[in-house]
């Protein structure tokens, strides 16, 4: 079992932050313990799934389920658009972000207007706002730390970004992704995930690993119909003080 004090959170959530990250070896009674040493105003446990009797022991003292954490994998030598968006590709194009472009791609995550569905924005104590300055604090953190910001193009106009990041041996974490409000074009969030795809090759990776939450069916959908296989699932709980 692990403890965190997640002091990045503060700046992020206004309130200080504890995560226990449980593992499949660890039994209820430390379960118990380490909970109710929690002083923090906000605190998550993230229990593997399966874990049946961890899941039960955190919401007995008071956790709740918020999202299952779903992680995936893909390999680049499969990449390929599926075909319901083939007849896209020719006017599809993958490029990193300029430092001016990052800017105005960081504003519009900023303004929570992007991710709606992660355990932040749906929380009532918190909400998109502080989902959207959460994930672009993160996004900075990250290109700090040598992470790409990709955008995908159709027809020149910007429609989606994704975040990757190189983890070595051939991985690439595609960490963040999401569709830009561009109202000239709709119906193109697939290029997300394509994009992140096609920054991990320029980027020299082999395989693409990436967690999205149960809390957005269609984006699961999405990469499975890009060939991504689920590698783990882990419950997501949350507790206020």
């Amino acid at each position: 079992m692990k403890i965190t004090d997640a002091y990045w959170e503060k700046r992020n959530l206004g309130v200080d932050v504890t995560e226990i990250a449980c593992a499949v070896s660890d039994n209820k009674e430390e379960l118990i313990s380490v909970l109710s040493e929690v002083r923090t105003p906000y605190s998550v446990c993230k229990i593997p799934g399966g874990a049946a009797e961890l899941l039960l022991c955190a919401q007995e003292q008071g956790y709740r389920v918020i999202e299952m954490s779903i992680g995936l994998e893909g390999k680049t030598k499969d990449v390929g658009l599926p075909s319901i968006y083939r007849r896209f590709e020719p006017e599809i194009s993958i490029r990193d972000a300029e430092a001016k472009q990052i800017e105005e791609i960081l504003q519009e995550v900023e303004s929570g207007s992007i991710f709606s569905t992660d355990r932040i924005a749906l929380d009532p104590h918190f909400g998109p706002k502080a989902a959207g300055r959460r994930y672009a604090n993160w996004i900075r953190d990250l290109l700090q730390q040598g992470a790409h910001l990709c955008v995908g193009y159709y027809k020149d106009l910007p429609v989606a970004f994704g975040v990757n990041q190189d983890k070595g041996r051939g991985v690439s974490d595609a960490v963040l992704g999401g569709a830009l409000n561009n109202e000239a074009v709709v119906g193109l969030g697939f290029l997300s995930i394509y994009a992140n795809l096609i920054s991990g090759i320029q980027h020299g990776n082999t395989k693409i690993q990436t967690h999205v939450s149960s809390n957005n069916p269609p984006i699961i959908h999405l990469h499975r119909q890009f060939g991504f296989q689920i590698s783990e699932m882990q419950y997501v709980l949350v507790k206020h003080q």
